[in-house]
Formats: structure tokens, C-alpha cells, sequence
């Protein structure tokens, strides 16, 4: 007999494909000033790190060190806030990262530090959608899901179908990235006003609706 499955909580699931889409944005906000960095992709810049390192490359070797060291500070950061804020942990976090984006529309030299301090808020500020964990930035572990519930499908396997939300996951961090570059290309490479607005939305959005422990 097969375990029990968990039931997907929806309206998590959504505020989830939100910040998704919010992650996607900012990091073609981060990748257009640090043109070959991510704000968002650890893994990535760890392997550079390294590369640095065995090049002797102190100035690069810093640059990416500091951006994972900014990544792991708003992720601490978001996490004091949702923990103090208890229930309303997604508004809570939602409103500093709301507020730590509208900063380099003030001080533009801050916009790197700020861009990546909110990416690593963001992924504290939702833990899981009902059934299915959700790192707004582990788009490979996302993918793995994706692939294996596809896979077990493929066998017959149809016990859990919440593999398929990984899926829409990862569509909303690529709608992100789509609509973010769309923007710019509109408006200029430095736009960067759309992020701290959708942050504010999802935070008034979740500070009026139920949310879990």
C-alpha cells in the first residue's frame, strides 16, 4: 500500500510561483551587472570561485566571494524575519526584500549587494508548497524532480502526481527571466523598478490571506 500523499496547499503553491517568477526577474537584473554571475546560481559561481583560486586571480577570486558571501547573508537575514514573524513569514519577507530593491533606485552603486541580499532572502521567505519543496534557486533539483516524475510515469508509476508541480516551477522562474528582459529591452538595461513592485504585491497579497507555521 502506498504512503499516504500530502496535500498540495494551493495558495502556497501560487505565492511559491510568484517568488519564482520574482527570483527569475532579479536575476537577469543581477547577470546584466555582473555579466557572467549569478545572484542566484551558487553552484555556478562556487566552480568560478575555484577557477579564481587556481589562477591567482585575487580580484575575481573576491568579486564572486562576495557575492556568496551576500547570497548566504540574506538567506540568515530572511530567516530571522520569518522565524520573528511566525504565520506571516512570507509578507514579512517579502516586505524587506520589497524594501532592500527599492534602495538602488536610490543609491544605483548598491544595486549589486542589494539584488543579491534579496535573492537570498527570498528563498527563506517560502520553505515549502504543499507537497512539493521549493528552492527558488536549485532550478536542478527542480529539473531532477520534473525529469523523474516524468520517468516513473513513463513506467506506469502515477501514486504521486505532485512531481508535475515542479514543472510550473520552473516555468514561472523562466516566465521571470522572459518578461525582466523584455522590460529592459524596452527600457533601458538599468531598469530595475518592476522588482520592488512585484515584491510589494506578493507582500500585500500575503499579509490579508492564511499562511502556514
Amino acid at each position: 500500500m502506498s504512503a499516504p500523499q500530502e496535500r498540495t496547499d494551493w495558495h502556497a503553491f501560487g505565492v511559491a510561483c510568484t517568488m519564482a517568477f520574482l527570483a527569475g526577474a532579479t536575476d537577469v537584473c543581477g547577470l546584466a551587472k555582473l555579466h557572467d554571475l549569478f545572484v542566484s546560481f551558487m553552484s555556478g559561481n562556487t566552480t568560478m570561485l575555484g577557477v579564481a583560486l587556481a589562477r591567482h586571480d585575487v580580484e575575481r577570486f573576491a568579486t564572486i566571494a562576495g557575492v556568496i558571501g551576500l547570497f548566504v547573508t540574506g538567506v540568515s537575514l530572511g530567516t530571522v524575519v520569518a522565524v520573528l514573524a511566525h504565520r506571516r513569514h512570507m509578507a514579512a519577507v517579502s516586505l524587506a526584500v520589497g524594501i532592500l530593491l527599492l534602495v538602488p533606485l536610490r543609491w544605483p552603486a548598491a544595486t549589486t549587494a542589494c539584488l543579491t541580499l534579496a535573492m537570498g532572502a527570498l528563498n527563506a521567505a517560502m520553505q515549502r508548497a504543499g507537497a512539493t519543496g521549493v528552492s527558488l534557486t536549485y532550478v536542478t533539483g527542480t529539473l531532477v524532480k520534473f525529469g523523474r516524475g516524468l520517468g516513473e510515469l513513463a513506467c506506469g508509476r502515477r501514486d504521486d502526481p505532485s512531481w508535475s508541480l515542479n514543472g510550473l516551477l520552473w516555468s514561472s522562474l523562466l516566465a521571470g527571466a522572459v518578461t525582466m528582459t523584455a522590460v529592459q529591452t524596452v527600457l533601458g538595461a538599468d531598469t530595475l523598478w518592476p522588482l520592488p513592485l512585484m515584491a510589494l504585491l506578493i507582500a500585500a497579497i500575503t499579509a490579508t490571506s492564511p499562511e502556514r507555521a
